[in-house]
C-alpha cells in the first residue's frame, strides 16, 4: 500500500468533509495499536486535498504520524463530494453530517434535482423549511453541534434551539449539559424558555443551576406560569396533608381550567371501598376536599 507524507496534504482544506465530530477515541486506539489500514482518498491536486478519511488524518496528526496510506482520484469537485457522502452513508449520518453534506452541495452549485435525490438517499425531506434549518445548523457553533450529536436531537428540537441568540443557546446548552435530559424534556424546557423570553424579552439563565431536569422545569414554570405554579404548589401541599392511601387518587386538570375533580378508588374487595369512602369523608369534614375545589376555581390562599 502506497504511503504519502502528511505534509503533502492540505489538511486545512475540508471542502469535502461532512464527518462530525472528528474525534473518535476507539479509532484513535486502533490506529495507535496497528496503524491506519484503510487508505485516505485524495483529490489529485497540488497539494493533495482529502476527499475521505478526515478522522484518520486528524488522528494521524495528533499521534505525530508522518505518513498515511492513500489513493488518489482525478474527478470534479461535485463528484468528489458525492463520493464523500456515499462513502459515509453505510455507517449512517447524524443530522449535523447531513447538514454539512447539504451545505457543501449548495456551495458547489448542485442542481435542485441532484439535491433532492441526495437528500432522499440521506432520509431527509427536501421541504424548504427543513433545508433552511439544516443550512443554519451547518454554520452553527460547535457547542450546538456537539450537543445535537451527543443527545441525538431531532430536527424539531434543533430548530427550537436555533431560535435563540448564540449567547442564549450557549448558556442553555451549558445548563442542559449538567443534568440528565430526554428528547421530550428538552422540548418542554425549550418551549418554556421561549415563552419566558417572549414575556420578559430576556432569559434569567444565571438563576437556573439545577440538580435534575424536573427541578429545572419547576423553576421555569414558576417564572413562565406564576399563578399556575402556585396552584400546583398548593395542590401538592394538600395532597401531602391528606395522606391519601395508594388506592385513592384525586386528579385535577393540570391547567386548573375545569371546575371538577376526578376521584378514583382501586379496590380488591368491598372492605377496600368502605375504607376509601371513610377516608374521603374525613377529608371532606376537614375541608381539604373543599380547598381542592377552591383551587380548581383559581382561588389562591
Amino acid at each position: 500500500m502506497n504511503s504519502l507524507p502528511i505534509d503533502r496534504i492540505n489538511t486545512h482544506d475540508k471542502r469535502f468533509c461532512i464527518t462530525y465530530p472528528l474525534e473518535d477515541a476507539s479509532l484513535c486506539a486502533s490506529i495507535q495499536k496497528i496503524g491506519i489500514i484503510q487508505p485516505v482518498i485524495l483529490l489529485d491536486t497540488s497539494p493533495f486535498i482529502a476527499v475521505t478519511g478526515f478522522k484518520r488524518l486528524e488522528i494521524a496528526r495528533q499521534l505525530g504520524l508522518r505518513e498515511v496510506p492513500f489513493i488518489t482520484v482525478d474527478i470534479t469537485e461535485q463528484k468528489a463530494l458525492l463520493f464523500a457522502i456515499h462513502d459515509n452513508i453505510q455507517r449512517g449520518l447524524n443530522l449535523v453530517e447531513k447538514a454539512h453534506a447539504l451545505e457543501r452541495m449548495l456551495h458547489l452549485g448542485f442542481s435542485p434535482e441532484e439535491l433532492s435525490d441526495t437528500l432522499n438517499i440521506l432520509g431527509v425531506n427536501s421541504h424548504e423549511k427543513i433545508i433552511k434549518a439544516l443550512v443554519e445548523l451547518a454554520s452553527a457553533e460547535d457547542s450546538l453541534k456537539h450537543f445535537a450529536v451527543a443527545h441525538n436531537l431531532s430536527l424539531k428540537n434543533i430548530q427550537r434551539l436555533l431560535r435563540f441568540e448564540v449567547n442564549e443557546r450557549s448558556s442553555i446548552i451549558d445548563l442542559l449539559s449538567t443534568i440528565h435530559v430526554t428528547e421530550s424534556t428538552i422540548r418542554e424546557i425549550l418551549e418554556i424558555f421561549s415563552l419566558i423570553k417572549l414575556k420578559n424579552d430576556a432569559l434569567p439563565l444565571d438563576i437556573f443551576p439545577s440538580a435534575s431536569s424536573q427541578e429545572l422545569l419547576k423553576k421555569l414554570k414558576a417564572i413562565a406560569y406564576p399563578i399556575l405554579s402556585s396552584l400546583h404548589e398548593q395542590l401538592h401541599d394538600l395532597r401531602r396533608t391528606s395522606a391519601l392511601p395508594p388506592n385513592i387518587d384525586i386528579k385535577v386538570d393540570p391547567f386548573f381550567e375545569k371546575e371538577y375533580i376526578d376521584i378514583g378508588i382501586r379496590a380488591n374487595n368491598e372492605e377496600d371501598i368502605y375504607q376509601a369512602l371513610e377516608k374521603l369523608h374525613r377529608l371532606t369534614d376537614e375541608r381539604i376536599i373543599r380547598r381542592i375545589f377552591d383551587l380548581t376555581k383559581g382561588n389562591l390562599r
